[in-house]
Protein backbone atom coordinates (compact mmCIF):
# COMPACT_ATOMS: atom_id res chain seq x y z
CA UNK A 1 0.00 0.00 0.00
CA UNK A 2 1.11 3.69 -0.58
CA UNK A 3 0.29 6.87 1.40
CA UNK A 4 -1.88 9.38 0.28
CA UNK A 5 0.04 12.23 -1.64
CA UNK A 6 2.72 14.71 0.23
CA UNK A 7 0.35 17.63 1.32
CA UNK A 8 1.47 18.87 4.52
CA UNK A 9 -1.27 20.81 6.66
CA UNK A 10 0.44 24.18 8.22
CA UNK A 11 0.05 24.15 11.90
CA UNK A 12 1.36 27.30 12.42
CA UNK A 13 1.15 30.16 9.96
CA UNK A 14 4.61 30.23 7.49
CA UNK A 15 6.60 33.97 7.48
CA UNK A 16 5.32 35.78 4.62
CA UNK A 17 8.80 36.73 3.94
CA UNK A 18 9.48 32.74 2.73
CA UNK A 19 6.15 33.20 0.61
CA UNK A 20 6.05 36.18 -1.48
CA UNK A 21 7.24 34.74 -5.27
CA UNK A 22 5.35 36.54 -7.00
CA UNK A 23 1.98 37.99 -6.93
CA UNK A 24 -1.32 34.91 -6.90
CA UNK A 25 -3.06 35.30 -10.06
CA UNK A 26 -6.86 35.41 -8.02
CA UNK A 27 -9.60 37.84 -7.49
CA UNK A 28 -10.77 35.84 -4.65
CA UNK A 29 -9.01 35.33 -0.94
CA UNK A 30 -7.57 32.29 -1.97
CA UNK A 31 -3.84 32.76 -2.67
CA UNK A 32 -1.09 30.20 -4.16
CA UNK A 33 2.15 31.19 -3.50
CA UNK A 34 5.96 29.51 -4.34
CA UNK A 35 8.10 29.65 -1.41
CA UNK A 36 11.27 30.68 -3.30
CA UNK A 37 14.68 29.65 -1.93
CA UNK A 38 17.93 28.72 -4.22
CA UNK A 39 16.61 25.16 -3.49
CA UNK A 40 13.14 25.32 -4.84
CA UNK A 41 12.01 25.87 -8.47
CA UNK A 42 9.85 29.06 -9.01
CA UNK A 43 9.87 30.50 -12.50
CA UNK A 44 10.95 29.38 -15.77
CA UNK A 45 14.61 28.52 -16.81
CA UNK A 46 16.68 26.12 -18.80
CA UNK A 47 17.76 23.01 -17.28
CA UNK A 48 20.37 20.13 -18.11
CA UNK A 49 18.60 16.70 -19.24
CA UNK A 50 17.54 14.65 -16.54
CA UNK A 51 18.34 17.02 -13.59
CA UNK A 52 16.42 16.58 -10.53
CA UNK A 53 14.29 19.60 -9.36
CA UNK A 54 11.99 20.35 -6.16
CA UNK A 55 9.20 22.90 -6.07
CA UNK A 56 7.07 23.93 -3.30
CA UNK A 57 3.82 25.95 -2.86
CA UNK A 58 1.76 27.38 -0.03
CA UNK A 59 -1.97 27.57 -0.51
CA UNK A 60 -4.29 29.69 2.19
CA UNK A 61 -7.83 30.67 1.97
CA UNK A 62 -9.05 33.87 3.82
CA UNK A 63 -7.29 34.75 7.32
CA UNK A 64 -10.83 36.71 8.21
CA UNK A 65 -11.64 34.67 11.60
CA UNK A 66 -14.83 34.29 10.59
CA UNK A 67 -14.41 33.59 6.84
CA UNK A 68 -15.85 29.57 6.52
CA UNK A 69 -13.79 29.46 3.30
CA UNK A 70 -11.83 26.73 2.64
CA UNK A 71 -9.68 24.26 0.03
CA UNK A 72 -11.44 21.54 -1.68
CA UNK A 73 -8.98 20.50 -4.09
CA UNK A 74 -5.52 20.68 -5.67
CA UNK A 75 -4.85 19.52 -9.41
CA UNK A 76 -0.74 19.63 -10.40
CA UNK A 77 -0.47 18.67 -14.40
CA UNK A 78 2.85 18.58 -16.33
CA UNK A 79 2.78 18.68 -20.36
CA UNK A 80 5.00 18.30 -22.11
CA UNK A 81 5.71 19.41 -25.79
CA UNK A 82 7.04 17.61 -27.53
CA UNK A 83 7.80 13.50 -27.30
CA UNK A 84 9.07 12.84 -23.92
CA UNK A 85 10.39 9.68 -25.33
CA UNK A 86 13.17 9.46 -28.10
CA UNK A 87 12.87 9.03 -31.79
CA UNK A 88 14.97 7.98 -34.89
CA UNK A 89 15.08 11.03 -37.31
CA UNK A 90 15.16 9.97 -40.68
CA UNK A 91 18.25 8.98 -42.66
CA UNK A 92 17.62 12.33 -44.66
CA UNK A 93 16.90 15.09 -42.58
CA UNK A 94 15.28 17.36 -45.04
CA UNK A 95 12.21 15.28 -45.31
CA UNK A 96 11.62 15.73 -41.39
CA UNK A 97 9.09 18.74 -40.71
CA UNK A 98 9.58 19.57 -36.76
CA UNK A 99 5.98 20.74 -37.08
CA UNK A 100 4.41 17.14 -37.31
CA UNK A 101 5.46 16.15 -33.46
CA UNK A 102 2.52 16.73 -30.95
CA UNK A 103 2.74 19.85 -29.01
CA UNK A 104 0.69 19.11 -25.75
CA UNK A 105 1.37 15.61 -23.93
CA UNK A 106 -0.31 16.51 -20.77
CA UNK A 107 0.34 14.09 -17.64
CA UNK A 108 -1.80 14.30 -14.39
CA UNK A 109 1.17 14.46 -11.99
CA UNK A 110 -0.97 14.95 -8.60
CA UNK A 111 -5.93 15.60 -8.63
CA UNK A 112 -6.19 15.36 -5.03
CA UNK A 113 -9.72 15.91 -3.07
CA UNK A 114 -8.87 17.84 -0.06
CA UNK A 115 -11.63 15.91 2.52
CA UNK A 116 -10.08 17.84 5.63
CA UNK A 117 -11.04 20.91 3.76
CA UNK A 118 -7.89 22.80 5.48
CA UNK A 119 -7.65 26.43 5.20
CA UNK A 120 -4.38 26.38 4.55
CA UNK A 121 -1.51 23.21 3.42
CA UNK A 122 2.27 23.09 2.26
CA UNK A 123 2.79 20.99 -1.03
CA UNK A 124 6.50 20.18 -2.31
CA UNK A 125 7.55 17.78 -5.01
CA UNK A 126 10.83 16.60 -6.16
CA UNK A 127 10.56 15.27 -9.26
CA UNK A 128 13.05 14.74 -12.55
CA UNK A 129 12.95 16.95 -15.83
CA UNK A 130 12.21 15.61 -19.46
CA UNK A 131 15.76 13.52 -20.90
CA UNK A 132 15.07 14.65 -24.47
CA UNK A 133 15.01 18.12 -26.07
CA UNK A 134 11.46 20.21 -26.00
CA UNK A 135 9.94 22.06 -22.94
CA UNK A 136 7.70 20.78 -20.26
CA UNK A 137 5.00 23.33 -18.35
CA UNK A 138 4.22 22.27 -15.02
CA UNK A 139 0.86 24.08 -13.62
CA UNK A 140 -0.18 24.07 -10.13
CA UNK A 141 -3.89 24.61 -9.22
CA UNK A 142 -5.81 25.32 -6.08
CA UNK A 143 -9.62 25.47 -5.16
CA UNK A 144 -11.70 26.64 -2.29
CA UNK A 145 -15.31 25.89 -1.33
CA UNK A 146 -16.63 29.49 -2.96
CA UNK A 147 -15.16 27.54 -6.18
CA UNK A 148 -12.47 30.10 -6.51
CA UNK A 149 -9.45 28.84 -8.05
CA UNK A 150 -5.32 30.50 -8.06
CA UNK A 151 -2.52 29.10 -10.50
CA UNK A 152 0.76 28.83 -10.98
CA UNK A 153 2.80 27.89 -13.72
CA UNK A 154 6.50 27.55 -14.72
CA UNK A 155 8.36 26.55 -18.09
CA UNK A 156 11.73 24.19 -18.03
CA UNK A 157 13.50 23.77 -21.74
CA UNK A 158 15.84 21.29 -22.54
CA UNK A 159 17.98 21.63 -25.09
CA UNK A 160 20.69 18.63 -26.36
CA UNK A 161 22.80 18.77 -28.80
CA UNK A 162 22.67 15.08 -30.15
CA UNK A 163 19.14 14.67 -30.74
CA UNK A 164 19.68 13.11 -34.10
CA UNK A 165 22.37 10.02 -33.24
CA UNK A 166 20.43 6.49 -33.45
CA UNK A 167 20.73 5.98 -29.64
CA UNK A 168 19.17 8.13 -26.41
CA UNK A 169 21.02 8.16 -22.88
CA UNK A 170 20.50 9.69 -19.75
CA UNK A 171 21.46 9.17 -16.40
CA UNK A 172 18.82 8.37 -13.60
CA UNK A 173 19.33 10.01 -9.81
CA UNK A 174 16.86 8.02 -7.57
CA UNK A 175 15.85 8.34 -4.05
CA UNK A 176 17.52 6.75 -1.23
CA UNK A 177 15.51 4.73 1.28
CA UNK A 178 15.12 7.12 4.21
CA UNK A 179 13.80 9.66 1.66
CA UNK A 180 11.47 12.34 3.65
CA UNK A 181 9.13 12.53 1.06
CA UNK A 182 7.30 9.32 1.54
CA UNK A 183 5.14 8.88 -1.42
CA UNK A 184 6.70 11.71 -2.92
CA UNK A 185 9.67 9.71 -3.75
CA UNK A 186 9.96 8.92 -7.25
CA UNK A 187 9.61 5.28 -7.69
CA UNK A 188 7.87 4.32 -10.90
CA UNK A 189 10.44 4.47 -14.33
CA UNK A 190 9.24 5.18 -17.55
CA UNK A 191 12.97 3.71 -19.16
CA UNK A 192 11.78 4.74 -22.72
CA UNK A 193 11.77 8.24 -21.44
CA UNK A 194 13.58 8.73 -18.23
CA UNK A 195 10.82 9.74 -16.65
CA UNK A 196 10.16 9.01 -12.90
CA UNK A 197 6.93 9.28 -11.33
CA UNK A 198 5.52 9.03 -7.26
CA UNK A 199 3.39 6.74 -6.18
CA UNK A 200 0.43 9.25 -5.96
CA UNK A 201 0.57 10.40 -9.70
CA UNK A 202 1.20 6.45 -11.53
CA UNK A 203 -1.61 4.71 -8.73
CA UNK A 204 -4.42 6.91 -10.19
CA UNK A 205 -3.09 7.16 -13.75
CA UNK A 206 -3.64 3.71 -16.38
CA UNK A 207 -2.03 5.52 -19.27
CA UNK A 208 1.35 5.97 -16.56
CA UNK A 209 1.42 1.97 -15.73
CA UNK A 210 1.48 1.39 -19.05
CA UNK A 211 4.35 3.31 -19.88
CA UNK A 212 6.40 2.03 -16.52
CA UNK A 213 8.72 -0.46 -16.61
CA UNK A 214 10.78 -0.51 -13.60
CA UNK A 215 9.71 -0.14 -9.95
CA UNK A 216 12.08 1.17 -7.61
CA UNK A 217 11.55 -1.13 -4.07
CA UNK A 218 10.83 0.49 -1.05
CA UNK A 219 14.80 -0.46 0.30
CA UNK A 220 15.68 1.96 -2.41
CA UNK A 221 18.37 -0.82 -3.51
CA UNK A 222 16.41 -3.19 -5.67
CA UNK A 223 14.58 -3.02 -8.92
CA UNK A 224 11.32 -5.00 -10.07
CA UNK A 225 9.74 -5.04 -13.54
CA UNK A 226 5.94 -4.69 -12.91
CA UNK A 227 5.16 -8.55 -14.00
CA UNK A 228 7.43 -9.85 -10.65
CA UNK A 229 5.83 -12.29 -8.88
CA UNK A 230 7.18 -11.12 -5.27
CA UNK A 231 6.19 -7.80 -6.11
CA UNK A 232 2.22 -6.71 -4.70
CA UNK A 233 0.63 -4.35 -6.87
CA UNK A 234 -2.90 -3.03 -5.53
CA UNK A 235 -5.32 -4.73 -7.99
CA UNK A 236 -7.70 -2.16 -7.35
CA UNK A 237 -5.68 0.53 -8.85
CA UNK A 238 -3.53 -1.03 -11.36
CA UNK A 239 -5.31 -2.94 -13.70
CA UNK A 240 -3.56 -6.40 -15.40
CA UNK A 241 -4.17 -4.64 -18.62
CA UNK A 242 -1.37 -2.01 -18.20
CA UNK A 243 1.51 -4.04 -17.59
CA UNK A 244 3.77 -5.09 -19.95
CA UNK A 245 7.16 -7.31 -19.95
CA UNK A 246 10.32 -6.16 -19.18
CA UNK A 247 13.22 -8.56 -19.06
CA UNK A 248 16.45 -7.68 -17.71
CA UNK A 249 19.92 -9.87 -18.50
CA UNK A 250 23.41 -9.19 -16.89
CA UNK A 251 25.84 -8.46 -19.59
CA UNK A 252 29.82 -8.51 -19.95
CA UNK A 253 30.12 -4.88 -20.57
CA UNK A 254 32.83 -2.87 -18.88
CA UNK A 255 32.26 0.68 -18.38
CA UNK A 256 34.63 1.43 -21.31
CA UNK A 257 32.87 -1.09 -23.87
CA UNK A 258 29.22 0.50 -22.46
CA UNK A 259 30.49 4.28 -23.34
CA UNK A 260 31.54 2.17 -27.13
CA UNK A 261 27.93 0.70 -27.87
CA UNK A 262 26.46 3.20 -29.92
CA UNK A 263 24.35 1.82 -32.29
CA UNK A 264 21.04 -0.15 -31.86
CA UNK A 265 22.39 -3.66 -33.17
CA UNK A 266 25.72 -3.49 -30.45
CA UNK A 267 22.80 -2.29 -27.82
CA UNK A 268 20.33 -5.24 -29.34
CA UNK A 269 22.90 -7.72 -29.09
CA UNK A 270 23.82 -7.76 -25.96
CA UNK A 271 20.12 -9.02 -24.26
CA UNK A 272 19.87 -12.75 -23.84
CA UNK A 273 16.47 -13.51 -24.01
CA UNK A 274 17.17 -17.01 -21.90
CA UNK A 275 19.26 -15.63 -19.45
CA UNK A 276 16.78 -12.88 -18.58
CA UNK A 277 15.28 -12.18 -14.85
CA UNK A 278 12.54 -9.74 -13.80
CA UNK A 279 14.29 -8.86 -10.15
CA UNK A 280 17.19 -7.11 -10.16
CA UNK A 281 18.16 -7.53 -6.50
CA UNK A 282 22.32 -7.95 -5.94
CA UNK A 283 23.00 -5.06 -7.59
CA UNK A 284 26.87 -3.90 -8.15
CA UNK A 285 28.46 -0.72 -9.01
CA UNK A 286 29.42 -0.75 -12.53
CA UNK A 287 27.07 -3.72 -13.97
CA UNK A 288 26.03 -3.42 -16.89
CA UNK A 289 22.38 -4.72 -17.76
CA UNK A 290 21.02 -5.16 -20.84
CA UNK A 291 16.81 -4.92 -21.07
CA UNK A 292 14.17 -5.35 -23.68
CA UNK A 293 10.39 -3.87 -23.10
CA UNK A 294 7.55 -2.54 -25.19
CA UNK A 295 5.76 0.90 -25.49
CA UNK A 296 2.84 -0.17 -23.39
CA UNK A 297 0.78 3.08 -25.12
CA UNK A 298 1.38 1.25 -28.38
CA UNK A 299 -2.42 0.10 -29.90
CA UNK A 300 -0.68 -1.97 -32.64
CA UNK A 301 -1.08 -5.26 -33.11
CA UNK A 302 2.71 -6.20 -32.81
CA UNK A 303 4.44 -3.26 -30.41
CA UNK A 304 7.98 -2.86 -31.22
CA UNK A 305 10.20 -3.93 -28.84
CA UNK A 306 12.75 -1.40 -27.57
CA UNK A 307 16.40 -2.72 -26.24
CA UNK A 308 18.84 -0.67 -24.30
CA UNK A 309 21.59 -0.88 -21.42
CA UNK A 310 21.74 -0.07 -18.21
CA UNK A 311 24.90 0.65 -16.07
CA UNK A 312 24.88 0.77 -12.02
CA UNK A 313 27.37 4.14 -11.39
CA UNK A 314 26.33 3.97 -7.71
CA UNK A 315 24.79 2.26 -5.06
CA UNK A 316 22.81 4.06 -2.35
CA UNK A 317 24.41 5.72 0.25
CA UNK A 318 23.55 7.21 3.70
CA UNK A 319 20.48 9.23 3.88
CA UNK A 320 20.61 11.48 1.00
CA UNK A 321 22.62 9.31 -1.60
CA UNK A 322 20.46 7.03 -3.68
CA UNK A 323 20.69 4.64 -6.06
CA UNK A 324 22.86 6.35 -9.53
CA UNK A 325 22.12 4.67 -13.17
CA UNK A 326 23.11 5.34 -16.64
CA UNK A 327 20.58 4.37 -19.15
CA UNK A 328 21.45 3.61 -22.44
CA UNK A 329 18.87 2.57 -25.26
CA UNK A 330 18.29 1.73 -29.11
CA UNK A 331 15.57 4.97 -30.86
CA UNK A 332 12.56 3.62 -32.74
CA UNK A 333 11.24 5.25 -35.77
CA UNK A 334 7.92 7.36 -34.55
CA UNK A 335 4.89 5.28 -35.36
Amino acid sequence: MFRRPLIHLLLVALPLSLLLAACTKSNSPLKLYYISSSRFTSGSKTVGAGDTLSTRLYAATSTEAASTNRLTHFRVTVTYSPLTAPFAYPTNLATFSYTSLPTSQEVVYLDSTLTTLPRDFLYTSTFGARTTSGTETWLFKATDTDSSTSARSFTLAVRRADSTTVYHDYTLNLPSSNNTYGSGARRFIDLKSGLVYPSYSVLSSPSLQKKTDLVLLLDAARLATTDEPSITLNAKLWSKSTIHPTRFSLTALTPTTFADAKDSISIRQQFVANNSVTLLNKLVADQVYAFHTYDGTDTGSKPKPIYGLMRVVKLPAGSTAGLQLLVRLAKQPRP
